[in-house]
């Protein structure tokens, strides 16, 4: 049965879960870069709790059965805030799959891309789980991060189909440059990837000075160590003890590198579709992702002079969400009238 109203009402819910995702994107990346990210021992709870202990029982408690990790609410508080809004969204992206299939017939109703969605959020809940229980272990950690992006991606994807915003528009120029556009958004994942690996690592204050490294780093990169994928399962990865120093320095340079080479391809990219678009929408879209680019460059020169500020390095964290969101719709919106 089709429903016009229960269409329009999935409609609103999804850009609304779209905002909680970009929200829990920024939530999680303060649990991350402030060092929080262990701030609950356990889970789904904290030190067996649905909130932080705070009483001076619960704390003697809490320290007894955690004595390796005694709590920190300054640390445990942001993980409990991060679990509370990351259950909240996969609550709602429930709910929407459930209203998407309750009125699968409607054209622009994305019944089995709200079930992929779901399916996804409920995976991620479980890499948060691993997150706790192997220690910050990196590859679940970059893991987990990719599956945030990943999560807001869809969301996007799915508000854009069902609210219909960018109904297609014909420019023979700009769709030409579709293939292109794809290359922009694989490039920026895998220049996001390398993000996440250097903060899972602790790499983001292995290089100080600009536009690579500081000395001679040439003669000091160690790829093998670098990237090694496993590792003891019994190890505790926070601060990354099991990483030498010029691991750390090799992780951070292939981010700078990753940097410089997206940078220079999606600003060309942009350049090029505002000159050669014909329509007013492709030239708002070059001068916005240009736009988001240069203060996501801006941002990532502020976190190397002013040694990582937690704003600046949480707002990094978003500037790449926003850039990746930006041009996915540009890929979305070049397609061709049916």
């Amino acid at each position: 049965m089709v429903n016009q109203h229960l269409k329009q009402l999935t409609t609103y819910l999804t850009f609304a879960t779209l905002f909680l995702a970009l929200t829990v994107i920024v939530l999680g990346s303060y649990t991350r870069l402030a060092d929080a990210g262990l701030g609950c021992p356990d889970w789904p709870g904290c030190y067996g709790k649905i909130g932080v202990p705070n009483t001076h029982q619960e704390i003697s408690l809490a320290n007894e059965a955690y004595p390796e990790r005694p709590v920190d609410p300054s640390k445990a508080w942001p993980e409990m805030i991060h679990r509370y809004f990351a259950t909240t969204l996969g609550f709602l992206c429930l709910l929407i799959c459930i209203l998407s299939l309750l009125n699968r017939k409607h054209p622009a109703q994305p019944a089995k891309l709200s079930t992929f969605i779901l399916l996804l959020v409920i995976l991620q809940g479980m890499m948060g789980m691993w997150t706790v229980t192997l220690k910050l272990y990196p590859p679940v950690v970059l893991g987990h991060l990719l599956g945030g992006f990943t999560i807001f991606t869809l969301l996007l994807l799915m508000s854009l189909r069902s609210s219909q915003v960018l109904q297609p528009i014909k420019d023979t120029n700009i769709d030409k440059l579709k293939p292109y556009a794809l290359i922009g958004i694989i490039l920026l994942v895998i220049q996001i990837g390398l993000g996440g690996w250097t903060a899972a690592n602790y790499s983001a204050l292995s290089c100080t000075q600009l536009p690579i490294c500081q000395g001679n780093w040439q003669n000091h990169l160690n790829f093998s160590e670098a990237f090694k994928l496993w590792h003891a399962n019994d190890q505790d990865f926070e601060f990354a003890p099991h990483l030498s120093d010029t691991a750390q320095m090799t992780i951070h340079v292939t981010h700078r590198i990753g940097a410089i080479i997206v940078s220079f391809y999606i600003a060309l990219l942009c350049i090029v579709m505002y000159f050669k678009a014909s329509v007013d929408r492709y030239r708002y879209f070059a001068l916005g992702i240009l736009s988001l680019l240069v203060i996501q460059i801006l941002l990532g020169i502020s976190n190397v002079k002013l040694s990582l500020p937690l704003p600046v390095a949480v707002a990094h964290n978003l500037g790449g969400a926003l850039l990746l969101g930006a041009l996915v719709s540009l890929f979305y919106s070049i397609r061709k009238k049916q």
